[in-house]
Parts: structure tokens; C-alpha cells; sequence
């Protein structure tokens, strides 16, 4: 008996996976079709299809697209599902931090109006922390900023300004992201963020989930365009994660 095959367009309706979706689970080596038609179309087999529901299960987790490939990969995925109920718990405190200041301004308003200026502080802090970043990373970030100066911030996000607009130029002439100009210009990004941050590995991945929450040019206040940061991370997937350049 001949084994079901899918065109993209009826996997992408049978699974309520974008057509644009699977383009891309298939340009970081996430989920490659079994073959082609004939035609050229893309076809993917039973095998595929189970693949492509353990990637969404475990996205549905809310781990990563670069760690999914090794977790499906991996015959025990307990340490990949441990690192993402780890950080699922540190959001939670976050969360609670952020319900308790809360309350203490509501009660603040409820006795006499207007809560005190410490009270909207800590409580701004709180709404930063719980969003996107741990107290220890913003103290960290206090730190590195403290150390390089103003010249110093300015002069790293100027070099990132530079790279993000080439980032753009590459993807409006769609550029291979495996060519290594581009795998140089990925590298060259990395080490200009992981410089910005004083190296601390995650502090870069709460700062790339800020851009993915807010959106790029939200982010990073117009420094990194939409486009730009979706060809960056073809990039890297390609490339699983450039190295700095040195």
C-alpha cells in the first residue's frame, strides 16, 4: 500500500500550521519534507507529520525553536523540560513580586489617595523585572553601563545600528543566510550584543526575548527592524548560533 504524502498546502490545513510557518521550520532544518513532486512541490509523509506535532507540542511548551531540534533529537528530553519549568518559575516570581507591589499601591490609593513615590518606583521596577528580566540581569545591566560610560553604550550601539542595517540590506535582496558574508555579519552581531551586555549569555537571551515580545523596532527603539531581525535569526539557525569574531 502507497504511504499518504501531503503537499504543504494540505499539511498546513490539516495540522492550522502557516504555509509561511512551514517554509521556515524547513529553512532551519527543523522539519525538511520527505521529497518532491514531480512538479516540484513539497511532500511530506506520515513520519513528517508526526514530527511536525511533537515540534508544536513542545513549542506549545514554550521552549525555543533552536532547542526543539536537539530535544526531538535527544531519547530523554527530561533536562531540556526541567531548564523550561526553571525559567517558568522564575516568571512565576517574577509574577508574584509584581501581584504583591500591586496590592500595596492599591492599598496605598484606598488609605489616602496617592501612593508615594517609592512605592510607583518599586513598583515600575517590578513591572520591568516581571516582564522580560530577572533583578539580578538589570543590576547587571546598571553595572555594565556604569562601566563602559556614555561613550562607551553609545559607541556599541552605534556598531549595532551598523550591522542591523546591513542585517536589512541582505534581507531585501534575499540573500542566502548560509553565505558567509552573512554568517560573518550574524558572528559580528553577536559579539556586539554579547559586548553591550558584558557577555552574560543570559541576559542576551532575556534581551532577544524582549525584541520577540515587543517586536524589533519596539525593543530597540528603531535600532533593529522587523525584517532585519527575522533574517538575524535565519541566520543563526542556519549556523546554530553564531560564534563571536574576535
Amino acid at each position: 500500500m502507497n504511504e499518504r504524502l501531503w503537499k504543504i498546502g494540505e499539511l498546513a490545513t490539516a495540522t492550522g500550521v502557516t504555509v509561511r510557518a512551514l517554509h521556515h521550520f524547513h529553512q532551519i532544518g527543523l522539519l525538511a519534507p520527505a521529497g518532491r513532486s514531480p512538479a516540484g512541490h513539497r511532500l511530506y509523509t506520515s513520519g513528517d507529520v508526526r514530527r511536525l506535532y511533537r515540534i508544536l507540542a513542545l513549542r506549545e511548551l514554550g521552549l525555543p525553536l533552536a532547542e526543539i531540534a536537539g530535544a526531538l533529537e535527544s531519547s530523554d528530553v527530561r533536562d531540556t523540560l526541567r531548564r523550561q519549568l526553571d525559567q517558568v518559575e522564575r516568571h512565576l516570581a517574577s509574577q508574584r513580586a509584581l501581584h504583591r507591589r500591586l496590592l500595596g499601591v492599591a492599598e496605598a490609593l484606598d488609605a489616602s489617595g496617592e501612593p508615594s513615590i517609592d512605592q510607583l518606583i518599586k513598583t515600575m521596577e517590578a513591572m520591568m523585572q516581571a516582564r522580560h528580566f530577572t533583578p539580578e540581569q538589570l543590576a547587571r545591566f546598571e553595572q555594565r553601563h556604569r562601566e563602559l560610560g556614555h561613550d562607551g553604550v553609545t559607541s556599541w550601539l552605534r556598531r549595532l545600528t551598523v550591522l542591523a542595517a546591513q542585517a536589512a540590506e541582505h534581507a531585501e535582496r534575499g540573500t542566502d543566510p548560509a553565505e558567509p558574508a552573512v554568517q560573518d555579519l550574524a558572528g559580528r552581531w553577536s559579539e556586539a550584543v554579547e559586548g553591550l551586555v558584558g557577555g552574560d549569555r543570559q541576559a542576551v537571551s532575556a534581551l532577544y526575548g524582549k525584541i520577540e515580545a515587543e517586536g524589533a523596532e519596539a525593543a530597540t527603539k528603531g535600532i533593529l527592524s522587523e525584517p532585519a531581525w527575522h533574517y538575524l535569526k535565519l541566520a543563526f539557525a542556519v549556523g546554530f548560533g553564531a560564534q563571536p569574531h574576535h
